[in-house]
């Protein structure tokens, strides 16, 4: 399989290059970062997950000693290591709050970037490929791939989306209203987006943010029909059934959900 790489990517790639790593996870993070001449520490932040300092050539990389989830750390680190390698110079401190950490959909932007960087970095295009590939896609694929990269379930359907082996359409929420969407190049169904509104009233993403119901295990996969989240060619087209994987996290607010044709 053949991949373009954003510049961001790129730089993910040469640092593992550099630090001559062909698995991610062989060396920690900050290992990583102090063997890139950045100071790695871990401290109690108040509305941050993660923050990076660059005064003249010294970089202090600080990641919230608060954060419990080890895979979030991980990925937070990865996010400062991106500001580190390449925004340093353009800016003296970069804060990151969790909101900054799911922002996937400001083509270009600062945070961007360093999300794909930290994506790129924890879980190499062609290794994520490799896990994926023969393999029919359901929920348990996204549990594979979050425990061999150890990144969180997030993570790993972000990254599924662009390194995926199967057609797939996330949407993410906040405080059940649709904040952004992506999806894979070849998924080519047209969603009933809308900024900042509700999410269609049949999704599983609006049950849950309803407080309706969460589902866990073997429920995780639960079946829609297109209509609920795709937009019909016309009145005679037949409704067909379609999957929805819906993760949601009570402390943040935000559930995203992951939908893919039968």
């Amino acid at each position: 399989m053949t991949f373009s790489y954003s510049a961001a990517e790129i730089k993910a790639k040469q640092v593992l290059d550099d630090c001559g790593l062909t698995e991610p996870n062989e060396l920690t993070i900050p290992n990583i970062i102090l063997g890139r001449k950045a100071f790695y520490e871990e401290l109690p932040l108040e509305g941050k997950e993660g923050e990076i300092v660059s005064v003249d050539d010294r970089s202090i990389i600080t990641v919230n000693s608060n954060i419990q989830y080890e895979p979030k750390k991980r990925f937070a680190a990865a996010h400062e290591l991106g500001h580190y390698e390449l925004h340093r110079s353009l800016k003296p401190i970069f804060s990151d709050t969790d909101e900054s950490l799911m922002n996937w959909y400001k083509t270009g932007s600062h945070e961007t970037e360093a999300n794909e960087f930290a994506a790129e970095f924890l879980m190499p295009s062609e290794l994520f490929y490799k896990e994926c590939k023969g393999k029919k896609f359901e929920p348990k694929v996204i549990d594979h791939l979050a425990s061999r990269f150890e990144v969180s379930k997030t993570a790993a359907i972000l990254k599924f989306v662009k390194r995926g082996n199967h057609p797939v359409f996330v949407v993410y929420c906040k405080n059940n209203k649709m904040k952004w969407y992506k999806r894979s190049h070849d998924f080519y169904y047209q969603p009933l987006f809308q900024y900042n509104v509700n999410p269609p009233s049949g999704s599983v993403a609006y049950e849950i943010a309803s407080g309706k119901k969460a589902y866990f295990g073997d429920e995780a996969r639960q079946e829609i029909w297109k209509s609920d989240w795709f937009v019909m060619r016309d009145d005679d087209e037949a409704d067909t059934k379609f999957y929805e994987y819906c993760m949601h996290s009570p402390t943040y607010g935000y559930t995203l959900s992951v939908v893919w044709e039968r």
